[in-house]
């Protein structure tokens, strides 16, 4: 049932532990040994582990210093402190970093057993605590959710609301509709993503993945004050608010907000969750009583998924000028032509614009049909430059359509777009030739530099590339698709190979030069990751195996 970690410079000591706990009643089916704090952090980066018990006082890094890494690593995880000095700041020091208790040399086994016993008792009882309280807090928030998503799906959908009625819902909000000009966003989350792929969707995970999703769209669209509820199946509903100014003003054009709006959404549902989704985006109107009009127009948008499986974001007013098939034909065209150009990344430039260009020369004489056309390639050319550029910090402000096209019409207009084309592809042809410079590559060169000294911690690594421990960890694992820790023990054994296959370096010193400290527990970690033992590794010709 439970397993602990006994670390100890003397292996009397930390063996007594190991067999006395065993042996005792407390259901502890695995007992690791480490004799120092390097070893014992390489035990806890490779496994689970319910409980530490350490020495303070040991040599290189001391239990002081191993219980900052645990706290900074796993600050959860409970630890006892033996120490051969009853010293009341040693004492002070391991409970400020959260040490359960302190038990002082020679321990008697009555009192090892009766702490031992304590702490685990006190961390099932804080597990089941836990759980009973998620699920109080989880019906409260359930209670609270679901008065709110009645009464924004009433203003959403009833269309023979009273004046009266609207005011009543708004006051039951709380004031949450305060903008000048309202628009709605239907979104519909793709439930074969999202870690549910292979096996039939339950309700259960339909409630989780759309949890987890409102967390991330309420963030998204806080800066328009968005307020999001569930719909609907797998349908989430955005409310966003613009005030007077950022309507009317200068800085940026409505249809340009309304597209990194929609794009946003899609990137972060994508980014954050794994999850492929499709938005639909009404106009805005500064009317509250047009919010179910609004939300016909989303859900219209949304529907048009069905005809361009490709595109996932749709806005209503590109939508309604779409009502005919030539529309269709050349929004197929538009895709196919999105899709040569991401697949031909690597080619040489310049690229062949005619086969989109042409069709548009030729409705040139329809100012609003061109105007249509037009705007629906430039947008799909400005989304892609955010897809690749945004995550790189590049500025794309002058690339907006609205700024880059301002004062160009006819000819001028489609000479103007061979150029933003060919921009387009020269730019993300060196964004995707500079993501070897990614934060991962500056991370994995760190390690390399690093591996070799035998007090590195992830918290070093992380202050590399200014990112917390737990999102350090978390990002290398999706993107590597191994454990930050087994790379370096990796990396330690790979060296350990070379040395041993092409120097005469004896064991201790080929450890010692590849980050660890104490020979016998490198003889353990290359066993464990080569199968075989340093000695056998050599005898068997000289790396033969590697």
């Amino acid at each position: 049932m439970y397993k602990i970690l006994v670390v100890d410079d003397e292996p009397r000591v930390s063996m007594g532990i190991k067999n006395f706990l065993l042996g005792s009643d407390l259901q502890i089916t695995f007992v690791e040994t480490a004799l120092n704090g390097f070893e014992a952090i390489d035990y806890l980066r490779m496994d689970s582990f319910d409980l530490v018990l350490t020495d303070i006082q040991m040599s290189r890094m001391s239990g002081i210093e191993l219980m900052e890494t645990i706290y900074m690593e796993q600050p959860h995880l409970p630890v006892i402190v033996i120490s051969a000095h009853e010293k009341f700041d040693f004492a002070k020091k391991s409970m400020r970093l959260g040490a359960r208790d302190y038990l002082v040399k020679p321990v008697e086994q009555e009192d090892l057993l009766r702490v031992v016993r304590k702490v685990l008792n006190e961390k099932e009882e804080i597990g089941k605590k836990s759980l009973e309280l998620s699920k109080w807090q989880r019906e409260k928030e359930k209670s609270a959710s679901l008065s709110r998503n009645e009464l924004l799906m009433e203003l959403v959908t009833e269309r023979n609301l009273t004046k009266r009625d609207y005011k009543e819902l708004i006051a039951e909000l709380g004031e949450q509709i305060q903008g000048h000009y309202l628009g709605v966003v239907s979104i519909r989350l793709g439930l074969n993503q999202g870690g549910f792929s292979n096996r039939e969707i339950t309700l259960q995970d339909r409630k989780l993945l759309k949890y987890a999703s409102i967390n991330i769209m309420d963030e998204s669209l806080s800066e328009w004050r968005g307020l999001t509820f569930n719909g609907f199946g797998n349908e989430l509903i955005g409310i966003i608010q613009l005030n007077e100014q950022e309507v009317s003003g200068q800085r940026f054009n409505v249809k340009s907000q309304l597209h990194l709006i929609g794009q946003m959404i899609h990137m972060n549902l994508k980014q954050y969750l794994n999850v492929e989704t499709t938005v639909g985006m009404s106009t805005l109107h500064s009317d509250v009583f047009m919010l179910p009009k609004l939300m016909e127009e989303a859900n219209t948008a949304a529907e048009w998924k069905n005809l361009h499986p490709s595109n996932q974001v749709f806005y209503y007013e590109d939508v309604k000028a779409q009502e005919n098939l030539s529309i269709v034909e050349w929004m197929a065209r538009v895709d196919e032509f999105m899709q040569g150009l991401k697949a031909g990344f690597e080619k040489p430039l310049p690229i062949d614009t005619e086969p989109i260009i042409k069709p548009l020369t030729e409705l040139a004489t329809s100012e609003e049909l061109f105007n249509s056309y037009f705007g629906m390639l430039v947008y799909r050319l400005y989304g892609l430059m955010l897809e690749y550029g945004t995550a790189n910090g590049i500025s794309l402000q002058r690339f907006d359509p609205d700024a880059y096209f301002r004062n160009t019409s006819g000819t001028a207009k489609i000479e103007r777009l061979r150029e933003y084309i060919q921009e387009t592809a020269k730019l993300v042809h060196l964004l995707v030739k500079e993501r070897d410079q990614t934060i991962l590559a500056k991370i994995t060169g760190y390690i390399r530099l690093h591996f070799r000294n035998p007090a590195l911690k992830i918290q070093d690594i992380a202050n590399e590339v200014h990112f917390s421990t737990a999102y350090l960890s978390y990002l290398f694992k999706q993107e590597m698709k191994k454990n930050l820790w087994d790379y370096v023990t990796e990396l330690r054994i790979d060296e350990a190979k070379h040395l041993l296959a092409t120097t005469d370096k004896k064991r201790y010193e080929v450890a010692y030069e590849v980050g660890y400290e104490s020979p016998e527990h490198f003889g353990r970690m290359f066993k464990r990751y080569a199968g075989i033992s340093p000695a056998e590794y050599r005898k068997e010709g000289q790396g033969g195996l590697g």
